[in-house]
């Protein structure tokens, strides 16, 4: 789980440009969050390139391209710039040939398009990721993915593929808005215009005013809660979670609050009301089975609690420094509502490391053959 937002990533990303900062700058815009597989683990981080700082430093390194992108651990806070001889040079922020849209148009002049994301393959090497479109209602409406255009960054080369037949380390094949968009027509339309337009608006619903994303397996999912168009509603009636590489949709049936009330949760709360806390957008787990909200909350420099609190009606409040301390609360207000039931479990072993925690122990084993 991240334990920094975007915006505390991108200071920390800002603080790598160092003795750059005349010279580069980082987009806000392109800070992707994406699942990178390094010596043998994957990660979950965020990535933007370096962007020139004005038009003069453009116009005098196009030829050189920017020196390279910067990659912030989202679960560590580890902040890395990473290097290339050859340079960056089909960026937004080139000129001439080396434009990154107007490469994209020559290419491919009939694509459509319009967000653009940046991400690196296995082997680090740098790439934009362009979902593309169709429209399939008359000629401006019914938007639909159809491929993905991917360019080199560094040489320019450049592929179109249909969608679902993109390279595995592609974690976005489909642009966030045009999900929320399909989504919430989905949601609204379900008994037809008349119904949510003029009639009884039986069964209207939308995704909530925001999302959040979890990764898994190389896949980035799409997540918001369902609610409906009263904005004083602060419940929901469950979540949609749609894979952005293959577009499969999942609706969960979950009432409980919205992402909206379980921030104001987290950051009422008597523990930290007086430190006027902002709380992150909510990132829906499971714990042990109980759909829980996965909130940090943060200063303008970092991050200062982990809470966790229940989906349902958002009574269970587990806060701490880190996800460990927060857990333990959490699981201890649970398990004395009776809504988490431990299952006793006798293991045989060695014990290889052991954490004092003050009210609980933590411990690993080697377990015997077949234990």
């Amino acid at each position: 789980l991240p334990t920094i937002d975007k915006d505390l990533a991108f200071r920390l990303a800002e603080a790598r440009l160092a003795d750059y900062g005349a010279q580069y700058t980082i987009d806000y815009e392109n800070f992707t969050l994406i699942s990178i597989n390094q010596d043998g683990e994957n990660k979950l981080v965020r990535i933007a390139p370096l962007e020139y700082s004005n038009l003069f430093v453009s116009l005098n390194r196009m030829n050189q391209g920017t020196i390279g992108y910067i990659v912030v651990n989202v679960v560590t806070k580890e902040a890395k710039l990473y290097t290339f001889d050859d340079g960056l040079k089909y960026m937004p922020s080139s000129k001439f040939s080396y434009d990154l849209d107007r490469h994209i148009r020559f290419s491919y002049p009939t694509k459509m398009y319009n967000d653009k994301y940046f991400e690196i393959d296995d082997n680090g090497n740098p790439f934009w990721v362009v979902p593309t479109y169709e429209n399939e209602i008359s000629i401006f409406n019914g938007a639909t993915s159809k491929g993905v255009i991917v360019c080199n960054a560094i040489n320019g080369d450049i592929n179109y593929y249909n969608l679902g037949e993109e390279p595995n380390w592609v974690d976005r094949a489909i642009y966030d808005s045009l999900v929320e968009k399909q989504a919430t027509n989905a949601l609204k339309y379900k008994n037809g215009y008349i119904n949510a337009t003029f009639g009884s608006k039986k069964e209207v619903f939308q995704v909530s005013d925001g999302y959040n994303y979890y990764i898994k397996n190389g896949h980035t999912y799409y997540v918001s809660c369902i609610t409906s168009p009263n904005e004083n509603d602060q419940t929901s009636i469950g979540f949609l979670i749609v894979n952005l590489k293959t577009k499969e949709a999942i609706r969960y049936s979950c009432p409980g609050i919205t992402e909206m009330r379980a921030r104001e949760i987290a950051m009422y709360d008597e523990r930290v009301k007086a430190q006027a806390l902002e709380a992150t957008w909510p990132i829906l787990v499971s714990y042990h089975g109980v759909p829980t909200y996965f909130v940090v909350l943060k200063n303008d420099v970092q991050s200062q609690k982990i809470v966790f609190l229940n989906v349902d009606t958002g009574s269970f409040v587990g806060m701490g420094t880190d996800i460990t301390s927060a857990k333990i609360e959490y699981d201890s207000l649970l398990s004395n509502e009776s809504i988490v039931q431990k299952e006793n479990k006798e293991i045989k072993g060695t014990v290889t490391k052991i954490r004092d925690l003050g009210s609980t122990i933590e411990f690993m084993i080697d377990t015997m053959p077949n234990a």
